[in-house]
């Protein structure tokens, strides 16, 4: 059996930001290549790791995104992707997340959580939502594959990504994609020299 990995996928502006300065989040154009971008996400994942706020952002959005009549169809596998996932929420002030289909309550820190994670059997895990959670990931230096997509803009304000998380990284980059928005995507490992 594979030891399971956590891939941390975020957006990002040119210049470094996660969310602007009132905390808002600036998706990605829907288009082919994001589609093909989400269905990778599909392919390699079936554990989310959320903090609170960001789940329940998802938690409002998904289940109605999946049954919604508007909903383009590569969206709508995207939802039931997403509603269909485990997932697994860190909250110190949340007593139940019974809301979101198969969601769950963290047992411990980020760091104990991905130790007990990592030798179930199944897909990888994924972070790509919530700017607070993606640093405090990043504090836990439990990270094997960083997925950056960089839009076309820069914010000048806001929510760095990459912020005070103390740790010098050797990554390896696996590939660079330009997307037809004009974002492009950069997908870089960890090396195992750089592993906690």
């Amino acid at each position: 059996m594979r030891t399971r990995e956590l891939v941390l996928s975020m957006v990002v502006t040119v210049d470094g930001y996660i969310n602007g300065v009132g905390g808002e989040f600036f998706p990605p154009k829907w288009s082919a290549d994001l589609d093909r971008w989400t269905g990778d996400m599909i392919d390699r994942f079936d554990t989310l790791l959320y903090g609170r706020s960001a789940w329940q952002d998802m938690a409002a959005f998904w289940p109605n995104a999946e049954i919604a009549p508007e909903t383009p169809e590569p969206q709508r596998q995207l939802a039931r992707f997403m509603n269909g996932a485990r997932k697994i929420v860190f909250s110190r002030s949340m007593a139940d997340a019974s809301s979101w289909s198969n969601s769950v309550l963290a047992s411990g820190s980020v760091s104990d959580v991905l130790r007990a994670e990592r030798e179930i059997d199944g897909k990888d895990m994924v972070v790509f939502a919530g700017a607070r959670f993606a640093q405090t990931v990043l504090r836990a230096n439990v990270i094997d594959e960083y997925w950056l997509l960089t839009l076309p803009v820069m914010l000048g304000g806001g929510t760095r990504l990459f912020e005070n998380h103390h740790h010098r990284t050797h990554l390896d980059l696996i590939e660079t994609r330009t997307m037809d928005t004009g974002a492009v995507l950069t997908r870089y490992r960890r090396r195992a020299d750089s592993k906690a």
